[in-house]
């Protein structure tokens, strides 16, 4: 039984619980988004930037982690154990922000389920991590037998990957200039002043360096969106789903773009539920990004990649 099966068995606010046990901000925030457009509704302004906070900590957390990953790949693993005892000191810093150290409960239909911690300076802890990432990452990248894996390693052309349709760092580090953060902002992402990293190489080196600066961009979003959030409410509360309405919603999620399409009944649960996820379009390319390559390099491409088997098989 799939999982858009089983979502369509739910009502919104359990099908938001029972997401977040499986998946992380990402997914709830579109289906925050979702949700909210079937109902016409306005999620709150303080909300709005929180969720902004939110996605770019996830986004913090796991390219921190890839690199580290990419980097034990080549061999290299001193970098990989200082990249993971930096993930976890974002963990903890997520578990202060939702209780949580994925986030997970983060997002609730109509707004965020909490604010800040009183006495949490999380820009000044974020950027705290972000130089001592980049100090591995100095390290990693200064080291030529690392770099002789990275460089030319696993090239997606950008052709290939346009005729794939590739979403997310893989895409921006082939050359593809997307992200739905400001193509199609949502959150308070028209509001914040950003960069989206773009290579042209296409490989693994590519694909790490779109990591490390996509880090540098988390920190800066989440600092301004700490420091712009108005005064407010957190949440709205929320009226029952109109029967037979469809919406849909699309958030660049740390993968990419991830899209999710949903309608309701007549008794007001879900009744049919399509959920796209980046690595749906993200794997077959990683086949041609392998071509020309030895068979040790094949861990090294596919962490570069590191796509979900779940998201694929939504």
């Amino acid at each position: 039984m799939g999982v858009a099966t089983l979502l369509s068995r739910l009502t919104y606010n359990i099908e938001l619980v029972a997401e977040a046990a499986t998946t992380a901000v990402t997914s709830l925030v579109r289906d925050s988004l979702t949700i909210a457009g079937l109902l016409g509704m306005t999620v709150p302004e303080r909300a709005r930037y929180l969720r902004v906070v939110l996605l770019e900590m996830e986004r913090l957390y796991n390219h921190v982690a890839d690199v580290g990953m990419i980097a034990n790949d080549t061999g290299y693993a001193v970098a990989h154990s200082h990249c993971f005892r930096i993930r976890e000191r974002l963990l903890r810093l997520n578990k202060q922000l939702t209780g949580n150290r994925l986030l997970r409960g983060g997002i609730v239909p109509g707004g965020v389920g909490g604010d800040l911690p009183a006495g949490l300076d999380l820009p000044a802890e974020v950027e705290s991590a972000l130089r001592d990432f980049e100090e591995i990452v100095g390290l990693t990248l200064e080291n030529t037998l690392v770099l002789d894996r990275l460089d030319g390693t696993g090239r997606l052309t950008t052709r290939t990957a346009r005729d794939h349709g590739v979403l997310g760092y893989v895409a921006r580090a082939s050359g593809i200039d997307i992200d739905a953060r400001r193509d199609h902002p949502f959150a308070a992402y028209d509001r914040l002043a950003f960069r989206v990293p773009v290579f042209e190489g296409g490989d693994v080196k590519a694909r790490t360096l779109a990591r490390v600066e996509e880090a540098r961009e988390s920190v800066a979003l989440i600092r301004q969106a700490v420091e712009q959030r108005p005064a407010g409410p957190l949440a709205v509360p929320l009226p029952a789903l109109p029967a037979f309405a469809p919406a849909f919603s699309l958030v660049e999620g740390w993968r990419g773009t991830i899209i999710h399409w949903v309608m309701a009944g007549a008794d007001g649960r879900l009744d049919r539920v399509k959920v796209m996820d980046p690595s749906f379009l993200n794997w077959r390319p990683l086949s041609y990004a392998l071509l020309k390559n030895i068979v040790p390099d094949f861990p090294l491409c596919n962490k570069s990649f590191n796509q979900s088997y779940s998201g694929n098989d939504l």
